[in-house]
């Protein structure tokens, strides 16, 4: 009686430590926070940003627990025991559940993917129903098998799904076998990375969700030839082929052809105003433009705003952007089926683009090629050809009342929309009236921004016109 006592005295006075009862908390927490987010209503989108950058944080600050912990040479309270059991008990327990799966002839399951503390179970020819029941049964025979508080929780169903690579995958999910309308979700792809530009991920996903909902090649492949068309034409929103990437000045070699291209435009930036040195890790903005042939990518990165400058003489560089970015972006995905995205669009018909301005080099402006001397201008009207000093070609010119009217029409229509675009940045900015200096506000990430440079140059040219041809007045000077 005596021993049996003593030993219950030992284990009352048994605390639990510090550690695991932080990442206890910190992981109720966050199972909390997520439970909270289901319950949002859809329309409450501000909300379920903030509580899913909170779980977020609790899910990073519960992951860094091993890099404190087996931090020997920069930590401050290192402990390599702990963090080699951390990586040992969790490989131990999925291999366990893996091989457990596998060999289980009930189920008739294959697990496919394991990572750190998830696996993908693949359940061939089951019903969505069927899979949470499998699903379930798995859980709570793993979570049986290991002590407490390890647990096996069935998350969501991919059906149907792409498996990448490590931790990058895609696929439409369903949390409860009563759901109705799947979830687009992606994980480590280009849909959710932001070291790439919008175009590419929009037109990623687009044709994910086109492959789920129709599963026919086909379908993706007109839609993917129609907007490369439209990327060749300049039929684009120039928001989305902007890239912005982390700088880290004071790293990289001393050599400019060494440095990424978001340095390169911040030490040009540099060059001219020395207070424009961005912060560390600090995302720079830039575009790739058309150089000359055979020039490097350093030799092609400009500022956004160079390009939508009212005289700029830049143009996206949509081959780049087409074969570089969104074409091996598609292939890694599609590549699954077999599609050869390549071929696709080498087959495509090219259109013919409408060029209104002239190229500027990038490197050396004071070299110049023929095209500087022969290219072709457009009707700002009906858009054929037209001789190099006219602004209206031969048919447009010939009936000079219909000519007049159209050019009054279209310079009215853009001015209307002008002064709209305008009153929309001065409510913005707080300005009352259109003052001499104009609009100065240059956010490339507001799309009025865009859309106001667009009708500018718009503007430009017709007023150019009808001042040719006395027609119609200038525009206001502030307006450009």
């Amino acid at each position: 009686m005596t021993i049996i006592c003593t030993v219950l005295c030992i284990l009352i006075q048994v605390r639990r430590g510090i550690l695991p009862r932080l990442l206890e908390e910190i992981l109720t927490t966050r199972i909390m926070v997520k439970q909270a987010i289901k319950k949002l209503a859809p329309a409450e989108k501000v909300l379920q940003r903030i509580f899913n950058a909170r779980q977020l944080a609790l899910k990073l600050i519960a992951n860094v627990t091993y890099g404190y912990t087996a931090a020997g040479f920069s930590g401050r309270m290192p402990c390599a025991e702990l963090a080699d059991s951390i990586v040992q008990c969790g490989r131990s327990t999925l291999e366990k559940a893996i091989s457990f799966v596998n060999q289980h002839e009930k189920w008739n399951a294959r697990v496919i993917y394991g990572d750190t503390d998830s696996m993908f179970v693949l359940l061939k020819g089951r019903t969505l129903k069927e899979s949470f029941q499998i699903g379930n049964e798995i859980a709570s025979a793993i979570s049986a098998m290991n002590p407490n508080p390890v647990s096996l929780k069935m998350e969501k169903v991919y059906h149907p799904c792409f498996l990448l690579t490590k931790k990058r995958y895609v696929g439409y999910s369903y949390e409860s076998p009563h759901q109705m309308e799947p979830v687009f979700d992606a994980k480590g792809i280009e849909t959710v990375r932001r070291d790439t530009c919008g175009a590419v991920a929009k037109i990623l996903e687009k044709s994910l969700r086109l492959f789920f909902q129709q599963k026919d090649l086909l379908e993706v492949k007109t839609y993917l030839q129609r907007q490369w068309k439209r990327i060749l034409s300049g039929k684009f929103c120039f928001k989305d082929f902007i890239f912005a990437k982390e700088v880290r000045l004071g790293t990289y070699r001393s050599r400019m052809s060494s440095l990424p291209p978001a340095a390169i435009v911040a030490t040009k930036a540099m060059t001219v105003d020395r207070r424009a040195e961005p912060r560390y890790a600090e995302r720079i903005p830039y575009v790739v433009i058309h150089g000359e042939p055979g020039a490097r990518l350093v030799d092609m990165v400009v500022d956004p705003l160079e390009v939508l400058a009212i005289d700029s003489p830049y143009r996206i560089n949509d081959l780049y952007y087409i074969n570089k970015q969104i074409t091996p972006a598609l292939q890694r995905v599609f590549g699954l089926v077999a599609a050869d995205l390549n071929h696709w669009f080498s087959e495509m018909p090219r259109p013919t683009r409408e060029a209104s301005a002239k190229h500027k080099l990038t490197s050396n402006s004071h070299r110049t090629r023929i095209d500087y001397y022969y290219l072709s201008k457009h009707c700002v009207l009906c858009g054929r050809l037209a001789q190099a000093s006219a602004h209206l070609c031969n048919q447009c010119s010939e009936n000079e009342v219909a000519a007049a009217t159209a050019v009054i029409s279209k310079t009215s229509k853009l001015e209307q929309a002008m002064q709209h675009l305008v009153s929309i940045c001065h409510h913005c900015g707080g300005g009352d009236r259109l003052l001499e200096s104009g609009v100065k506000c240059t956010s490339i990430s507001c799309l009025v921004f865009f859309e106001r440079r667009k009708v500018q140059k718009e503007l430009l040219a017709a007023t150019h016109v009808a001042a040719d041809k006395d027609l119609y007045p200038r525009c206001r000077v502030e307006w450009f």
